[in-house]
């Protein structure tokens, strides 16, 4: 993980790509990515310079503007700052080397085509560029020093550089293993020297020109130049490199990063001879050809290349306006940018795709591909090529975006694009922008209308009702549709709750109004949820949850009508806190009481002893069962009291049944809450054992394993001084919680309790049975005692009794029982065992 979480700025006009780009980063395991979304170059440089972001992602077309002048304009504001560059990623509609090239150049960290980016491969490319920014950081950080210098470039693949920018000539200061495999330069052999001595006679002298340029004028680049090794072999050198300021500002070395792209260069020749027998191919294929000559300004463009906009040979002339001046006005720069380039010499091939304007008055888009041919000179002389209608490609894109973002039957925005808009208008409330609100609108009766008129009526009857909702909604409002005859509004800076209702009755109003649906007239109406948009929400799914929660209790209060959910949520706030109330009283008023459920040999086949369980006896409520109120008591510490009120209850009473049978061995075991099992614990079970007078030995503490993992180390300490008091231990509810394995045999516990969850399958589940068996089997091993909770069934007897289980306890012995009838039953157990009869065992 690169960091816990990394902070993604997308710089695009395209709320599309926002979409296609929170929806790749999503899909990427193991980070958590966090994706801000600006449209402008202006505000693209305002976030850039606050550096609140790990990387950037801009896009080539920014209006007036491009993505290269955002890169250099963006560099050049950390020129001499002396900490490492913004890393920043291209992103270009096509592939266009000259444009990626001159990306790398400006000092972009990588480029991507947005037509062929997956999860993984955007995943690697800011890897990629973060992990570039960061070596060159180290690199700058550690040059200070140079023993921290090796030891941050030792395990570096690049081969590594640095030059003194103090001396005249910018002698080699410093290289690492990486650059001494590349070239085959020692370090004693380089040292001292200028790094001219990689290059040789087909090195470019443009190249060599351009990087003087950037030395002189302190600027970061980014070029490939053929280099030459120490036994003279040439290699294709891609190189970094970047000006390295002092803590004051001032320049003091170059740092130079250097890749073998060798086998990149041979490939990409490949590809152009590819490309050009490709060329020659479209010649007498389906496409047009062009053919420009630089020095008269004519054009040849071929017939298919005139019909493909409509016209007859005659009807275009050789002028290169009747290309230039069809371009549609929003891409006419970028075409002219690429041709430029091209001929130029920054690209290799001239390739783009734009919207050019057809006899019928409709723009279609074309995909040029061309070269430009050089004179005896060196310079360009003519520009031949291909065009391709690429239109219906261009629109297939279009549909698969549109339907991705977009129901199918009435063309409103689906789930996924209402989320986006949703996390846009939360995003907006966070920041103090403004409030909104959702309304969640499900049909009522649209089933019945549905099934009766068929699913055709049924489809048109969901697009006249898209209709009526769209004509009631303002331009910043936003109706989806969810699926079925659920639809979601999205009212936008609202100006109070009351006008939110306001429009919930106009759309009760509206669809109230009858619908004819070929002949058939057809009344509907609607339950509306109304949630408000506020500060507490921080995800869509939230809202629209509640929202949901709300429409049903309109539903359930008559149908036709609008709920909002903070009344409801009030509601049940107050009767939460009713409860609360109640039960901090119950000590006080004597509300509580125990039952108890009988434990049961299933080797003596006589009651061993009771579990404890607490009931609330409430005095409007009645009987109140320990799962609709533990939960409070936990949340709010009243736990502890309640906690200690059942200890000594449970005591008293073994105490009580001890004195009326003195020969009595049975237990008693009570359950501790986490918020019991604290130091306190061992002084306050003392003091109960002393008031009560029971002894130690007939207690027994139930906890769980999730209580005793909370802090492993400080519960064995808790257990043993329990253990020391005579007190039995056993671990409740085993092999539900955290896994204690690795701690259980250091644990002082005498007995394993099974969860009932295991208990109640082994029956009709061979892994349940299996793990029944492995937990008897583990205990064993430990010395410790076995007891299955819920047993129900006959079946359930017999396996535990095959495995050997100790002891049992469940509904099909006895269920919890007030203190009257346990009474009875240890009277029935002395008579049992004077009489030598079986006790609960069925």
């Amino acid at each position: 993980m690169l960091y816990p979480v990394i902070r993604v700025l997308l710089v695009d006009e395209d709320e599309d790509d926002y979409v296609l780009m929170h929806s790749l980063l999503s899909e990427i395991k193991g980070e958590t990515f966090q994706l801000d979304w600006v449209l402008s170059y202006d505000q693209a440089l305002a976030e850039i310079a606050q550096r609140h972001h790990d990387v950037y992602l801009i896009d080539y077309r920014l209006g007036p503007y491009n993505g290269l002048d955002l890169l250099r304009e963006a560099m050049q504001q950390f020129h001499h700052v002396p900490r490492n560059q913004p890393p920043m990623i291209l992103l270009t509609e096509q592939d266009d080397p000259p444009v990626d090239v001159a990306a790398m150049q400006a000092g972009a960290a990588d480029y991507l085509m947005k037509g062929e980016i997956t999860a993984s491969v955007l995943e690697r490319s800011i890897r990629y560029a973060i992990q570039h920014s960061y070596t060159l950081s180290q690199l700058r950080q550690a040059l200070q020093d140079k023993e921290q210098l090796a030891l941050a470039v030792a395990n570096i693949s690049t081969g590594v550089v640095i030059t003194d920018a103090k001396q005249p000539d910018n002698p080699v200061m410093f290289i690492n293993a990486a650059f001494t495999t590349l070239t085959g330069y020692t370090s004693r052999e380089i040292v001292g020297q200028n790094c001219r001595l990689l290059q040789g006679v087909d090195s470019e002298p443009r190249v060599i020109q351009q990087i003087r340029e950037a030395v002189a004028h302190v600027r970061p680049i980014t070029c490939v130049i053929l280099n030459y090794r120490k036994d003279g072999t040439p290699f294709w050198n891609e190189l970094t490199i970047n000006p390295v300021f002092d803590e004051y500002g001032n320049l003091i070395s170059f740092i130079g990063l250097q890749f073998d792209i060798s086998d990149r260069i041979r490939a990409e020749a490949a590809l152009r001879d590819s490309e050009e027998r490709y060329a020659l191919a479209v010649k007498g294929a389906n496409d047009g050809i062009w053919d420009w000559n630089l020095k008269t300004n004519e054009v040849y463009f071929s017939s298919r290349w005139k019909a493909m906009l409509g016209y007859q040979d005659h009807e275009i002339q050789n002028s290169i306006e009747e290309w230039i001046g069809r371009i549609h006005p929003q891409d006419l720069q970028w075409v002219k940018q690429q041709l430029s380039d091209h001929l130029s010499g920054l690209t290799t091939h001239f390739e783009t795709e734009y919207r050019i304007l057809h006899q019928d008055g409709r723009y279609r888009w074309m995909l040029t591909r061309g070269a430009a041919v050089q004179d005896a000179l060196g310079k360009p002389s003519r520009v031949a090529g291909s065009q391709t209608d690429v239109t219906a490609w261009k629109q297939a894109e279009a549909k698969l975006v549109h339907d991705a973002l977009h129901d199918t039957l009435t063309g409103l925005p689906n789930r996924v694009l209402l989320i986006e808009r949703l996390r846009h208008a939360i995003q907006r409330t966070q920041a103090g922008s403004g409030q909104f609100a959702i309304l969640f609108i499900d049909l009522d009766r649209f089933k019945v209308i549905n099934d009766s008129l068929g699913h055709m009526l049924g489809d048109q009857l969901l697009i006249a009702i898209t209709k009526r909702l769209s004509q009631c909604l303002r331009s910043s409002d936003t109706l989806a549709r969810l699926g079925g005859d659920e639809f979601v509004i999205l009212l936008e800076k609202i100006s109070s709750q009351l006008s939110v209702i306001a429009f919930a009755e106009k759309i009760h109003k509206e669809l109230s109004l009858s619908f004819n649906l070929e002949g058939h007239e057809v009344f509907t109406a609607a339950s509306i949820g109304i949630a408000y948009g506020n500060r507490s929400y921080t995800r869509p799914e939230e809202l629209l949850r509640d929202a949901d929660t709300a429409m049903y209790r309109a539903k359930e209060k008559g149908r036709g009508r609008s709920e909002i959910f903070n009344i409801n949520m009030h509601t049940q706030a107050v009767a939460m806190l009713q409860l609360e109330t109640d039960l901090r009283r119950t000590v006080e008023r004597q509300e509580l009481l125990l039952h108890y459920q009988p434990i049961v040999s299933l080797r003596n086949q006589q009651i061993v002893g009771f579990e404890a369980l607490l009931r609330w006896q409430h005095p409007k409520r009645g009987i109140v069962a320990p799962g609709d109120f533990i939960a409070i008591a936990e949340e709010t510490g009243f736990i502890v009291p309640i906690g200690h009120w059942v200890l000594q209850a449970a005591c008293r009473q073994m105490q009580q049944w001890r004195q009326q049978h003195p020969d009595l061995t049975l237990t008693i075991n009570v359950n501790l809450s986490s918020k019991q099992f604290t130091p306190q614990l061992i002084d306050e079970i003392h003091q109960i054992l002393q008031e009560t007078q029971l002894e130690a030995r007939y207690l027994k503490l139930e906890i769980t394993e999730s209580v005793l993992m909370e802090n492993a180390e400080a519960a064995i300490t808790t257990l043993t001084q329990l253990q020391d008091l005579g007190i039995g231990l056993a671990i409740d509810d085993f092999g539900t919680g955290y896994s204690s394995l690795s701690y259980l045999h250091r644990f002082p516990i005498d007995t394993l309790k099974i969860d009932r969850s295991f208990t109640s399958k082994i029956d009709t589940d061979g892994e349940q049975l299996a793990i029944v068996r492995t937990i008897i089997t583990l205990a064993w091993n430990l010395g410790m005692e076995v007891i299955a909770e819920g047993v129900e069934t006959q079946k359930q007897l017999v396996q535990l009794k095959a495995l050997y289980c100790d002891q049992a306890q469940g509904y099909l012995f006895c269920k919890p029982v007030g203190v009257e009838m346990a009474t009875q039953l240890i009277g029935k157990v002395i008579d049992d065992k004077a009489d030598g009869c079986p006790s609960l065992i069925p």
